[in-house]
Formats: C-alpha cells, structure tokens, sequence
C-alpha cells in the first residue's frame, strides 16, 4: 500500500525541518568555539604585552610600558588588570586625569578588585578632594580587610581632615586584626599629634620603634616627636642612631640635631653641625637663622652678623636678621646702629616680646652709654623662633 502524497510531503517537511534545527545547532556551536579560541588567542597576544608593560613600568620605562600596555589593552580590552596597569602608568606621567579614567574602568569590569579603588583615593588626594579620597580607601579596605595599607590610607586621610573621633573609631576597628603592627602605632602617633599631645604621640612612635627596629624613616619621626615634647636629649639619641647614620647630613636632620644641641646648651657643637651645611641650598634661610642663634650664645658676633646679613637678604619681611645685625652692632659698639637694626626687626614684628626688650635694653643703656650686649639667648625663644 502507497503511502499518500500528503503524508509523505509531510514526513520530509518535519525531517527537513529537524536537519534544518540541526544544522543551525552546530552552526552556533562553532561560532561559541571559533570565539573562544580567539578570545584565547587575544588574550595570549595581550598578556605578553602586559607582561612587557609591567617589566618597562618596574623599572621606570614608563613611555615604553605605555605602548607596551595599550597593545594589550587593544588586544583583549576586558581584562580589568591591564587597565589598572595603564592608570598606573599614567598617574607616574602625571597625566592623572587619563589615569582616574583608566582606573575606573578597572573596577567596572571587575567590582571585586580592590586597587582600581586605593589608586582612585590617591589620585582624589592629591586634588584635594579629601572626602572623596577617603570613600575610594574605604571601597578599597571592604573588599580586601586583609590588606593593611588600604585600611592606613583612609585613617590617614581622616587624620589629615581633621576628622579624628573617625579615625580613632577605624583604628579601633582594624587594631586586633593587626594588634602588633607598627603601621598601628604610627596612625596613633598620628592622631595624637593632631591632637597637640606630644606626650602620647612619642609613646606611640617608641612602641612602634620597638616593633620596627630598622626604619629610618620611624627613626626620624621619633627624633622630631622627642624634640617636640621638650626631650632634647631623647632626640639627639635617636639621630644618634646607627640606622639614621646615612642621613645624619641631610640639611632637614642637621638642623634638627642643632636645635637640639642649642637646646641642650651645646651651641659650639650646633655651630659646626650647620657650618657643615651652610652651603647647601636653604632659600627660607633656616640654616642661617639658626646658625645665628647658635653662633650667638657662643659669642661669635662676626657669623651672627652674617647670618643677619643673609636673613635681611633672604627674608626681609622678618625680624631676625635685623635682631642679629642689632646685637652684633652692640656687641662691637657701634649703639647707634644697634639702635636703627632693632628699630627695623620691631617693625616688622611688634608683637615679639624678646625684641621690644632688646631695643628697651639698648635704648637705656645708650643714654648712660653702659649698655653691653646680653650673652645668651632664652631657650625658649630660641625654641619657639627656630625653624
């Protein structure tokens, strides 16, 4: 028995119509495995070249590791790393708005990566944009609490705000998680600093000192954290030692050891420390001021009055160089000069207690022409004048 025409035309519709859904299955299958193996390839191509960028951006090659890094951004565009590699890049070439741009397409191909959000607070910290900055850390130290620096970066940021009962309460926060971590130490250092409390800010920088023995840069906030709170001797040990022995020369830290010495009552000894640093450039006359006040406890008039010299040419607007030509003038006799110089440094500043008593002293003694010089400055003025 023939099968009818109707039925057979069917039959081949319904096969023709599932080889026909076959067909198209296949079809979409290669094209999800012609895809992926050239996603694969790009990707390749593009790690090589991001392996390149990185090399280049470590060892500071960053126009190279800028092309080197477009290549593979080019190549294989979402990758959230290669453009967290690029805002890097930028942010070195301070084109920082080029970087922020890079940076924030990072974190949107990738919501889970915390460093597109770290290198964003910095750049909003460096416009200023404190508030913001402290946001992107906080983004940043959520998703990673495992990370230290992204949590110290947000207190820091408070800290520098102003905003100090938030720092406090983020430092509570993370502190038994890194109970034993000098970084800990230091953001407490901090916030007491902020706060006007060299006291416990010196606790906070000893104790972290104890827990990082061979930072230098610990070691130079305690030096200044001692001198603060009055320990002069306590400073001068700190710079005395050995891990600070290859920046013991630096103009910043000599002048820090001088203040101390003259503090201390070793002026001949801060005499030569800033000698030894005179010629260094110093266009705020910091080296000058305070070789002055060293040179005069010592009785050396002729450098006091060349300290006065270069003050009076540097820093016009101030009074002390006018207050070293004036008691150099005295010191050697010539009143009436004397008289003109602490006229001038009283002009300048006529709220300073020390130099209306000078000029008072050498006013009096000019009339009963008795008047001699006095030998030693206050150790509190020089504290409070000293750079």
């Amino acid at each position: 028995m023939k099968t009818p025409v109707v039925i057979r035309a069917a039959a081949f519709s319904l096969a023709a119509a599932v080889m026909l859904a076959q067909g198209c299955g296949e079809s979409a299958h290669s094209q999800r495995v012609r895809r992926d193996a050239r996603d694969r390839y790009d990707r390749a191509g593009a790690q090589i070249a991001y392996d390149q960028a990185r090399q280049a951006f470590q060892s500071g090659q960053f126009e190279q590791a800028l092309g080197h890094v477009d290549r593979a951004v080019a190549r294989f565009p979402k990758e959230s790393s290669y453009h967290l590699l690029r805002g890097r890049i930028l942010h070195e070439m301070t084109r920082v708005d080029d970087a922020h741009q890079a940076f924030v397409a990072s974190a949107e191909l990738d919501p889970k990566k915390p460093e597109p959000h770290y290198f964003m607070g910095i750049l909003h910290q460096r416009w200023r944009e404190n508030d913001r900055a402290a946001e992107s850390y906080a983004k940043a130290a959520e998703l990673d609490p495992t990370k230290l620096h992204f949590a110290a970066a947000r207190i820091e940021v408070l800290t520098l705000s102003g905003r100090l009962d938030e720092a406090d309460a983020q430092l509570t926060a993370i502190e038994r998680r890194f109970e034993f971590s000098p970084i800990i130490d230091r953001l407490r250092a901090d916030v007491h600093k902020m706060r006007g409390d060299d006291e416990a800010c010196t606790q906070m920088l000893e104790r972290a000192a104890v827990r990082d023995t061979s930072s230098p840069e610990l070691l130079e906030e305690l030096a200044f954290a001692r001198y603060s709170k009055g320990d002069w001797h306590g400073a001068l040990a700190v710079l005395d030692d050995p891990a600070l022995a290859s920046r013991t020369g630096r103009p910043d830290l000599a002048r820090l050891r001088a203040r101390n010495l003259i503090l201390a009552g070793r002026a001949a000894e801060a005499r030569d420390v800033l000698l030894a640093i005179r010629g260094d450039n110093d266009p705020e006359g910091r080296t000058s001021l305070l070789l002055g006040h060293a040179c005069w406890r010592t009785g050396d008039w002729g450098r006091v009055r060349e300290c006065g010299e270069e003050l009076v040419k540097r820093r016009p607007e101030m009074a002390d160089g006018y207050m070293f030509l004036g008691a150099s003038a005295g010191a050697m006799g010539r009143l009436d000069e004397s008289l003109a110089m602490l006229e001038q440094a009283v002009a300048r500043e006529p709220e300073r207690e020390s130099v209306r008593r000078m000029l008072s002293t050498v006013v009096a003694r000019k009339a009963d022409a008795a008047w001699r010089p006095p030998q030693r400055a206050s150790a509190g003025s020089v504290r409070s004048e000293a750079p």
